[in-house]
């Protein structure tokens, strides 16, 4: 006898059915003793009543990233598992990357090629035709799209296929091939023939209805559709914290073997396979209390089925607890080789609601049934899941036509999910992310999100997820794909409002909506020096965030003894920071130090450092060069020599080059400096009061914008000087260390810093004095990959000058602070992090109680595709068009029209080609139609090359070799 199985539990489903498209579609029907038998439709009108998906042939294409010709040439019950398979991800509650950090094995049960048979009538093969209508890619294109590791095969033991690929699946799992599966069967009936096959065998039933155990039982119906699960051992599971809908116990599968003829059933045979299936699960078959059925309604295979239940699970069985039996199948019709997983998700639906759903057709029991002497009851009606055993226990049953049996046990599970955080607390304005392979889809995806959260939408059913639990669930069980969509809320309203903002367009000015693509590029934070400070600056964050106000009261503990006063008070009390300078590099300094370590404990680490003047005071810091208490005592005691030096001083920012203030400042060291140089036609003149303001008049004379700044003291100038040696004295008194944290990339230089640079202190009295050279630092950066920029401090100086230094379209840049909502401020960065792709832990940044919940899945946008509706090969490689010279024009059109897209379609020119569903013979065409276009010599490797859009564009404008 085999050994016991380990349970494996359920942790993710999804289905497309006649009459539901989806779990809860598929549980109405069912709960509702509703049937979707009826006539067929579209390409199929005219065919037998029977269990029929609407727009088979629609699909996502854009999402899969297929080509025309590849959709149009595979079958689409493919096409239906991709969706499928993905759809039971999102119910997971995971994505293809957290599940495949270890292997995962896909199982698919199949016995139809209806698509090969009709393509080979019509003489049709392409490039496609293999990978298209192949029944091992029906598993094998699953594995590939999701990235999946483990054992994937395509199992056909006819009607019994889908069934036996999970048995497959349980037992990968525990040989330890797979630490988690994807089991899914599909059939579709798209081919007449198949009708006339099964009419000429005899089982068709002619009423059209499927009457199981019933007395007019005469043969099936035929129906189709599909189903995915996705499994992991129990303990993996419980570990995980998964929302289960049912365990397997245990499985089972033989054959009839020579007992009966090829196509009849054995009842010996099924006994066998029944008892095994047991005895692996563990459990005394009188104690299961359902099974559903094989149940295909016919006169030769019930009574069979029905003596085999009797014998199994009928000796020791209460009279008071008859084994319920049902049918899927008198619901949406027999799926044959997807029978199987639709009897499963049925019981697993069931198992999960505590509810038996009607098995339909039954007004009296088959003569050849003695239900009472089996101890057998059908479920003629809905009823609450018996109470005997804890856990209740299924079967499933699916017998193939051809001898092949298989069994499953199931279990329930009470621990169904992890209980969710209650909306109650702070109500922190928390980040929502959506997603999509373009931007159009993700407009979708926003849209449908809104439409399921809206309570206008959502009618009386069950009260929403709280916004903690539905940012956390956006981040960790969604795949985030290339273009994205974030938004910052507080409430549900505020929720679907700023994704109904998001779903009608680009609004780049639109509170708490960020958008774009996935970043490439390292992330770099700036810390402003004096000038950004704002009244009540860091109050929220204070109250809100502890290891914000753990990080502000420590510097302000160092500082307060230099100060003389409670730093805190003059923040946040009576008096204006702006006003009095004694105060004001030190409340920046605490703020972006406490900001940085807010960011740090959300998993938000840069890779490149900047500051502005005294903020490179808090990069050295954040860097690990001085400690928090020695780098905010060197900015309280550096701000107090500050402030002895006389007034006199200005400092005005103007509209020019640094070579036009060189050349009007003259070579020598004067009375006036350029302080700093921001971007390349913004600067900062300082200097003697009389002296600055003369040289900042010559430039409103040429029509030059000027602002003096709030500053009494003029930095980085020559007033600077005298108090030079006393900020040496005082830096030597400080403990300093060579850098360990993020890189620095100095203002003083505009490059990155060195060994021994900042980390001594002959430094700082240097920095004091010298031009804060950010501008030159900001393309420093931007050359060294940084590509996503952040404002540690208040306001949005200095990520504006990054957008006017660096930004050619590809970067991104968020000032947490330039708001009147910090708190929500912060949550902006973060989703702003979501969108770029930066590291971060959502698990901090939502909050540890915030949960798992289910989440709308992802709403495709299906087109048809069919053999006749594309071309079964790439077009000609010839240009659309006499080429205009436009690179653009040429890469875009072409690309599109190999790819069999609509001229109007959108091109994600960051995206490689690859991903874009350019295959090799496609890239060839491109190289073929370019070469033709321009006259240019285009290498074999012109895609290798330049392996997106964008670049190759760039490639092509240059007059350089390709």
């Amino acid at each position: 006898m085999p050994r016991r199985q380990e349970p494996v539990a359920v942790v993710g489903m999804s289905c497309r059915f006649p009459g539901a498209d989806g779990l809860d579609a598929f549980w109405r029907l069912l709960i509702s003793g509703s049937e979707a038998i009826g006539p067929a439709g579209g390409r199929r009108a005219g065919r037998r009543d029977g269990g029929y998906l609407d727009d088979v042939e629609h699909f996502d294409a854009e999402f899969f990233r297929m080509p025309a010709p590849e959709a149009a040439a595979t079958d689409p019950q493919q096409r239906l598992l991709l969706e499928l398979a993905w759809h039971a991800l999102e119910d997971s509650r995971t994505t293809p990357e957290s599940l495949s950090r270890d292997a995962v094995g896909v199982f698919v049960g199949n016995c139809a090629d209806d698509y090969a048979l009709i393509g080979r009538a019509a003489q049709i093969a392409t490039a496609y035709t293999m990978t298209g209508t192949g029944r091992a890619f029906l598993a094998n294109r699953l594995s590939h799209f999701l990235g999946f590791t483990g054992p994937g095969l395509t199992v056909d033991t006819g009607q019994s296929s889908s069934l036996a690929a999970l048995h497959q699946a349980l037992q990968s799992l525990a040989a330890g091939e797979c630490s988690a599966a994807l089991v899914a069967g599909a059939q579709l009936n798209l081919a007449a023939e198949g009708d006339d096959a099964v009419q000429a065998l005899g089982a068709l039933s002619p009423r059209g209805r499927c009457h199981t155990f019933d007395s007019r039982a005469d043969g099936i119906v035929r129906g189709e559709g599909a189903g995915a699960l996705v499994l992991k051992p129990l303990e993996r599971a419980l570990a995980d914290g998964d929302r289960i809908y049912c365990t397997v116990l245990g499985s089972a599968m033989n054959s009839d073997g020579g007992r009966t003829g090829l196509t009849a059933p054995s009842a010996e045979a099924q006994r066998a396979v029944l008892s095994a299936a047991c005895h692996r699960a563990g459990v005394a078959p009188e104690d299961v209390s359902y099974v559903e059925l094989h149940g295909t309604g016919t006169a030769l295979g019930d009574p069979v089925e029905a003596s085999a239940l009797g014998a199994v699970h009928g000796p020791g069985r209460p009279s008071d607890f008859p084994l319920r039996v049902g049918s899927v199948k008198t619901n949406i019709g027999h799926l044959e080789g997807a029978a199987g997983i639709a009897g499963f998700i049925k019981t697993a639906l069931a198992l999960h609601h505590g509810e038996l759903p009607a098995s339909l057709n039954y007004r009296e029991p088959n003569p050849a049934i003695d239900l009472e002497a089996h101890r057998l009851r059908v479920c003629a009606a809905r009823g609450p899941w018996p109470r005997r055993p804890e856990p209740p226990l299924a079967g499933v049953s699916s017998f193939g036509l051809g001898g092949t049996n298989c069994h499953v046990v199931l279990g329930g599970h009470s621990a169904r999910t992890a209980p969710a955080s209650a909306e109650t607390g702070t109500g922190h304005p928390v980040p929502v992310l959506v997603s999509g392979p373009s931007g159009p889809a993700m407009r979708r995806h926003a849209a449908a999100f809104a439409d399921a959260l809206d309570p206008a939408r959502r009618g009386t059913g069950a009260a929403p997820a709280a916004l903690a639990d539905i940012g956390l669930s956006s981040v960790t069980t969604r795949a985030p794909l290339h273009h994205r969509g974030a938004v910052v809320a507080s409430d549900l309203d505020e929720l679907v409002a700023r994704l109904r903002t998001l779903a009608d367009g680009p609004h780049p000015d639109a509170s708490g909506v960020v958008e774009g693509t996935r970043g490439e590029g390292l992330t770099a934070y700036l810390f402003p020096g004096q000038g950004a400070q704002q009244p009540g600056m860091g109050r929220r964050l204070h109250k809100e965030f502890e290891v914000f106000a753990r990080t502000f009261d420590t510097a302000c503990a160092a500082m307060e003894p230099a100060l003389g006063a409670s730093l805190a008070d003059v923040l946040w009390g009576r008096e204006d920071v702006p006003g009095r300078h004694q105060h004001t590099q030190p409340a920046l300094f605490a703020l972006e130090a406490a900001l940085y370590r807010l960011f740090e404990s959300w998993g938000m680490a840069p890779d490149l450092l900047l500051g502005h003047s005294q903020g490179e005071i808090t990069a050295t810091h954040v860097a690990g060069v001085l400690s928090l208490e020695d780098a905010a005592l060197f900015v309280a005691r550096r701000c107090r020599l500050i402030g002895t030096l006389p007034p006199g001083g200005a400092m005005i920012a103007v509209q020019a080059a640094e070579s036009e203030a060189r050349e009007l400042l003259g070579p020598g060291l004067g009375p006036v400096s350029v302080a700093a140089v921001n971007s390349p036609q913004s600067l900062v003149l300082s200097g003697e009061e009389k002296a600055t303001l003369a040289a900042a008049a010559h430039f409103e004379r040429l029509g030059r914008r000027t602002r003096r700044l709030r500053i009494a003291v003029a930095g980085h100038s020559p007033l600077m000087e005298p108090i030079q040696d006393e900020l040496l004295a005082l830096a030597e008194q400080l403990t300093w260390h060579p850098p360990t944290g993020p890189r620095i990339v100095s203002a003083v230089t505009g490059r990155p810093v060195g060994p021994g640079e900042i980390d001594r202190p002959e430094h700082w009295p240097h920095h004091l004095r010298a031009t804060v050279r950010f501008g030159p630092a900001l393309r420093t950066a931007h050359e060294l990959g940084a590509r996503f920029f952040v404002e540690i401090g208040p306001g949005r100086g200095l990520v504006n000058m990054a957008a006017e230094t660096v930004d050619l379209g590809e970067a991104l840049f968020s000032a947490p602070m330039a708001t009147d909502d910090e708190v929500a401020g912060v949550a902006g960065t973060a989703a702003a992090a979501h969108v770029f792709g930066a590291p971060i832990d959502p698990v901090a940044v939502h909050g540890p109680h915030a949960r798992r919940t289910g989440l709308p899945l992802y709403p495709f946008r299906r087109e048809p595709f069919w053999l006749d509706t594309a071309p079964a090969t790439p077009p000609p490689a010839e240009p659309a068009e006499r080429w205009s010279g436009d690179p653009y024009e040429l890469v875009v059109s072409s690309t599109l029209r190999i790819l069999g897209l609509s001229p109007d379609a959108e091109l994600d020119l960051h995206e490689s080609f690859n991903a874009l569903g350019l295959d090799s013979r496609m890239a060839v065409t491109l190289r073929t139609v370019l070469t033709r276009a321009t006259g240019r010599s285009m290498p074999t490797t012109l895609l290798f090359d330049h392996p997106t859009p964008g670049s190759l564009i760039e490639a092509l404008e240059s007059d350089a070799p390709l």
